[in-house]
């Protein structure tokens, strides 16, 4: 049934559902009293009855209820309310109300509270005259806040001790001054004067305990005076009678005039002698008094400049009171505030508030300052009511939730008693674990009906609970039976945890971490321990192979670095074309390679195809080293080439005299580099022929481009032409004289070359003007064609054309001397142009 349907099916003051009554009351305006008022009196529920009394504005319904309502909670709720009113916590009560709420109140702490806390004197006042008590009305004396309070309190005391509280214990000028003029004993100032909180009334007991000793000095002077005069009196009186006496008895009136006479004198110096006495005492009493009051003025100086320290300290301690107090105050009001504000603030904690604010307003400390008192007050007094009314509707929402948790409990009984009907123990075992769960959500509702569905809920849950012991018995065993594989398990770990065969191990002890996955639950209350005792022993493995593989990290990271090394080594040499001494080395770092140990799996393969790419490039080109040489000099021969045919256009333009030097220099640079490079041969015959043709071609261009750039020079065509020439004629003489017999003999020859020939003859025969020796002759002759040949081989370029025949000329006569001296001949470029 839904709260609208209950609504219409009776009127909601008589329905029987007290949350139904609780909720009209919710929603009855404050200013309906009457309505509110019987409510508060008839309602058979303290609860509705509590709220109705927290919304009514009734002063002498609420003292009436606060005096016969039989339950405590709503006799409290009407002695708030009434001091509330008393207070002017609400808006639209005048003072007329606050001072029926006063006479009303019967509690004599909440009449003290008033008295205090009150802001209007009317209330303040009409609350003192009804407070009895001594020490509430010196608490009142002390604490209130208006003056007119304070001291009416203070005319009220008749108490010694709580006035000397009061004096004591005041932080109201007002009343603590007053209180000291109330006092009356020496012991009673001076403990004022020395230990009261409030400086007034220090001043003021000084200035009482000086009077009193004013008072008490003049009087001792005064009976000192008295006591001097009567002794004197009485000396004169006993001289007189004495005189008298002796006049009597001896008839002699002269004599005894002067013997009284005498006596008067000596009766008179005694009287000043006691004079002086009394008066040399009373200048000692007197010294003695003013450094007594001297010594006491120390005393009280430096007892009072403590005091001033001590009091300085304690208005600073009660200034920081106050400061903090009223911050306390405000983060009070604040909180309230901020309850009143937020959605979800539970019931505990709105009470719990609304319990500070109220004691925080019938108590309230003292302030700042009269406007903070003020500004505080009104803020609680408004927090009050709005957290009143928000508390109220959060106890009616509590009410109602506990409404509802009853039909949710009805529920799950039905459920819980369904569930006889089911045969398979695991899902009884579920569906009631989930009940359970839902109970315990659903666990506030109003005791008696809570009581009743807890015991239907506890049947229920017994009864299908006994059909699972079975099951539970069939659980327990396969549990145990899981806690000894387990254990088995642990011990298998155990005696693993200290192998050092890393990897076989680490496989095993994992085979068994997946069996411990597969194995169930075991026997409640050993999980942990069981659980601990296996993982330790894998931990204490996987942590000695951790290490270990750290050490060995270490020891990889090493080698590493050194292989990276020598893998920079070989990669700085591959390229290099000092063969031999290359091969050694890497040769060598082979060598040490080997005698490194390993290194991370992830990084060996890399870096040791890294070191071999780069041995197999020096090796490779190692192996071609040769082929590699002989291309290098093809291409030193082919640079050469290019130079030479750069310079042919600078020849062919006829550049000035100066550049034609320059030009022979340059030829004449790269023809030795030339000879250079013919010299180092290497250079296949056919590829070398068409380089030389190649070079002479060149060479040919330039010469015949620029001829008197070479003229005079080891380049000169024509000059070399003529050597060749001579060369020529000599190497052919030779080759003659060798098949006459006699060069001497030769009518070709010039007769100054004969005259030579013959000299040569006779120094070979070791004789002049003799016979020639024939092997000696013929080993000159292979002499001369060797030097010959070494000046053919220094001559310059001439024109091929000149160059073929010249040198063929010259090449068949060293043949004939050669087959003449059956020498071997010496190889020679005699056809060459360079």
């Amino acid at each position: 049934m839904t709260l609208l349907d209950r609504f219409r099916a009776q009127p909601p003051l008589k329905h029987a559902d007290p949350v139904v009554r609780l909720a009209y009351v919710q929603e009855v305006p404050i200013d309906e009293r009457e309505l509110l008022r019987e409510i508060a009196r008839e309602d058979v529920d303290a609860r509705v009855r509590r709220a109705a009394v927290a919304k009514l504005l009734d002063t002498a319904a609420l003292a009436a209820i606060a005096e016969k309502d039989t339950d405590e909670g709503v006799r409290d709720e009407a002695i708030g309310m009434l001091r509330d009113i008393a207070l002017d916590a609400f808006e639209g009560l005048g003072i007329s109300e606050s001072l029926a709420a006063v006479d009303a109140l019967q509690d004599a702490k909440t009449l003290a509270i008033v008295a205090k806390t009150a802001l209007k004197d009317e209330v303040a006042l009409r609350a003192l005259w009804r407070v009895a008590d001594v020490h509430a009305l010196g608490s009142i004396a002390r604490h209130a806040q208006l003056e007119g309070v304070r001291l009416a309190a203070l005319a009220a005391l008749q108490d010694h001790d709580e006035i000397v509280n009061v004096a004591l214990n005041s932080e109201f000028k007002d009343t603590a001054t007053a209180a000291v003029e109330r006092l009356e004993l020496r012991a009673d100032l001076e403990d004022v004067a020395g230990r009261s909180k409030n400086r007034s009334a220090v001043k003021r007991a000084r200035a009482i305990v000086r009077e009193i000793e004013e008072r008490e000095a003049a009087a001792a002077a005064e009976q000192t005076e008295a006591m001097a005069a009567a002794r004197r009196e009485e000396l004169h009186e006993l001289e007189a009678q004495k005189r008298a006496e002796d006049a009597a008895r001896l008839g002699d009136a002269p004599r005894l005039e002067a013997e009284s006479a005498q006596a008067l004198a000596e009766a008179e110096t005694e009287a000043a002698r006691q004079r002086a006495d009394v008066q040399a005492q009373e200048e000692r009493r007197l010294q003695e008094q003013e450094e007594e009051d001297r010594r006491r003025r120390d005393e009280q100086a430096e007892q009072e400049r403590l005091r001033q320290a001590a009091r300085a300290e304690a208005e600073a301690r009660e200034a920081r009171t106050r400061v903090e107090a009223l911050s306390r105050l405000a983060q009070l009001a604040a909180r309230a505030e901020g309850l009143v504000g937020n959605p979800d603030v539970t019931l505990k904690a709105g009470e719990r508030a609304l319990r500070d604010v109220r004691t925080a307003l019938a108590g309230l400390p003292p302030l700042p300052s009269r406007a903070a008192h003020e500004e505080i007050s009104s803020r609680l007094k408004s927090a009050l009511t709005t957290l009143s009314a928000k508390v109220q509707e959060l106890r009616e929402l509590t009410d109602w939730q506990r409404w509802a948790n009853l039909g949710l409990q009805e529920q799950l009984c039905v459920k819980m008693e369904a569930l006889a009907a089911l045969d398979n123990p695991t899902e009884i075992v579920r569906q009631v674990r989930e009940l359970q769960e839902q109970w315990r959500a659903a666990s506030d509702v109003p005791r008696p009906q809570g009581d009743v569905l807890w015991r239907r809920f506890k049947t229920a849950h017994d009864v299908v609970w006994a059909r699972c012991e079975a099951h539970f018995a069939a659980e327990a065993q396969t549990r145990a039976e899981n806690l000894a594989r387990k254990t088995s398990l642990c011990e298998k770990a155990e005696a693993l945890a200290d192998s050092t065969r890393w990897i076989q191990t680490a496989e095993e002890i994992k085979r068994l971490q997946g069996e411990w996955k597969s194995l169930g639950a075991v026997t409640r209350g050993q999980e942990k321990a069981v659980w601990e005792r296996f993982r330790s022993a894998c931990d204490r493995f996987f942590t000695r192979r951790q290490a270990d593989l750290a050490e060995h990290k270490k020891r990889w990271a090493a080698n590493l670095e050194r292989k990276l090394a020598l893998c920079a080594q070989v990669e700085a040499l591959a390229d290099s074309t000092d063969w031999e001494p290359t091969a050694a080395s890497i040769r060598q770092m082979q060598q040490e390679w080997k005698t490194i140990g390993p290194v991370r799996k992830s990084r060996s393969e890399a870096v040791w195809q890294r070191f071999r790419g780069a041995c197999d490039r020096f090796f490779a080109r190692y192996a071609q080293r040769h082929h590699l040489a002989r291309g290098e000099r093809v291409a030193a021969r082919e640079a050469i080439c290019a130079e030479l045919e750069a310079l042919v256009p600078s020849a062919e333009a006829g550049d000035p005299p100066e550049d034609r030097t320059a030009l022979l220099g340059k030829v004449r640079a790269l023809r030795a580099r030339w000879q250079q490079e013919i010299a180092a041969r290497g250079v296949d015959r056919e590829r070398a022929a068409l380089l030389d043709q190649r070079f002479g071609s060149a060479f040919a261009r330039i010469v015949g481009a620029a001829p008197e750039a070479f003229a005079g020079s080891d380049l000169d065509p024509s000059a070399n032409r003529k050597r060749m020439e001579t060369l020529v004629r000599r190497v052919e003489e030779l080759a003659t004289s060798t098949g006459s017999g006699s060069t001497a003999t030769d009518a070709t020859l010039s007769p100054t070359s004969r005259a030579a020939a013959l000299l040569k003859e006779a120094l070979a025969a070791n004789t002049i003007g003799g016979k020639v020796d024939e092997s000696s002759r013929m080993r000159a002759a292979v002499d001369e064609m060797r030097q010959a040949q070494a000046a053919w081989a220094r001559i310059g370029p001439v024109p091929d054309d000149v160059r073929i025949a010249l040198g063929d000329r010259f090449n068949r006569a060293c043949r004939k001397i050669v087959e003449r001296a059956g020498t071997p001949a010496r190889p020679g470029n005699g056809g060459r142009s360079t």
